[in-house]
């Protein structure tokens, strides 16, 4: 190959622009789409979260209504009251009206999360199938009691007995006389 003419350098300058140009949108697209892409999935989640909060605004009453209906439940302690002795001989009371024998329980810390306090109780426990079923539904429909049973273990007794035994953690909500002054006002 020789001499290249000036017509045909100028011909070669021109193909190298276009196929720049043609790499530069190519490119371009591709990361467009990606964006685009991007840009519709945020969107789906911004539909999602607003149909979802237009729900809620929609059912404001009734979830005000049922508001007002559990917080009418929660228990009042005095400030003088020890939460866990008022909870543990609440929880005996219950386990012996319903065949539960309880072996060891043990408390935590009182907490507290804005204005309801906490208390979480550990307790070891046999019973029978049928009482068991009993003192959940007991502690479920308990009256000046919320009691939540955040973890429960359940195996056989070991002997062939027709009772189970297992170990579960119950957490007991409720207000303190000022808390509870402080929100009626």
């Amino acid at each position: 190959m020789g001499k290249m003419s000036l017509r045909d350098i100028a011909i070669l300058l021109a193909v190298v622009v276009l196929a720049l140009y043609g790499l530069a949108a190519v490119l371009w697209f591709m990361t467009f789409e990606r964006d685009w892409s991007k840009s519709a999935k945020a969107y789906d989640a911004a539909v999602k979260t607003y149909r979802k909060e237009a729900n809620l605004i929609a059912r404001r009453d009734e979830l005000q209504q049922q508001y007002q209906e559990e917080e009418e439940k929660i228990p009042v302690l005095g400030e003088s009251e020890l939460a866990n002795a008022t909870w543990m001989g609440r929880l005996g009371s219950i386990a012996s009206e319903n065949n539960v024998a309880v072996s060891r329980q043990n408390y935590g810390k009182e907490e507290q999360e804005g204005v309801l306090n906490k208390l979480e109780i550990d307790l070891e426990w046999t019973a029978s199938l049928q009482s068991l079923v009993k003192f959940l539904y007991a502690l479920e429909t308990a009256d000046h009691a919320m009691f939540d049973v955040r973890s429960i273990g359940v195996s056989n007794s070991g002997k062939n007995t027709g009772y189970l035994k297992g170990k579960m953690t119950i957490c007991c909500a409720y207000l303190r006389e000022e808390e509870a002054k402080g929100k009626s006002k």
